[in-house]
C-alpha cells in the first residue's frame, strides 16, 4: 500500500543507512588513491634512476632533472650509485640505488 503523505519511516531510515555506508567508503577510497599515487611516484623514480645511469654511462653527465606527471625528479650519479630526489604527497624522498641493485629510501617530512 502506498503512503500518499510522503516517505515512510522505514524508507527514510533505509535511505539514511545507505548514505552512511556510502560516506564510510570515502576515506577508504581517498587512502587507496593516495597510496596508488605514491607507488606511481616510486615507479617513476626507478625509471628516472635507470635513465640517469644510462645517461651518466654514455655521456658522462652526472646529474639531471626530469618531469613526469607534474612531479620533478632530480637525479645525481656518483661512483656506481644513483640517487633520485622527489616529493610525494607526504614527504620528500631520496631513493638511492647502488651497483648491486640494492636501494635505500630516505624520507623527510614536508614543512
Amino acid at each position: 500500500m502506498w503512503n500518499e503523505k510522503g516517505a515512510s519511516l522505514i524508507e527514510s531510515l533505509f535511505v539514511i543507512s545507505i548514505l552512511f555506508v556510502l560516506m564510510g567508503f570515502l576515506p577508504f577510497v581517498y587512502q587507496l588513491q593516495h597510496s596508488l599515487y605514491n607507488k606511481t611516484l616510486e615507479l617513476h623514480a626507478s625509471e628516472v634512476a635507470y635513465e640517469g645511469v644510462r645517461i651518466a654511462k654514455t655521456t658522462g653527465i652526472s646529474e639531471g632533472t626530469k618531469w613526469i606527471d607534474h612531479a620533478e625528479f632530480r637525479w645525481t650519479f656518483q661512483k656506481d650509485t644513483i640517487c633520485v630526489h622527489f616529493t610525494n604527497l607526504d614527504k620528500e624522498r631520496l631513493k638511492c640505488i647502488d651497483a648491486n641493485g640494492e636501494y635505500e629510501t630516505i624520507e623527510t617530512a614536508l614543512h
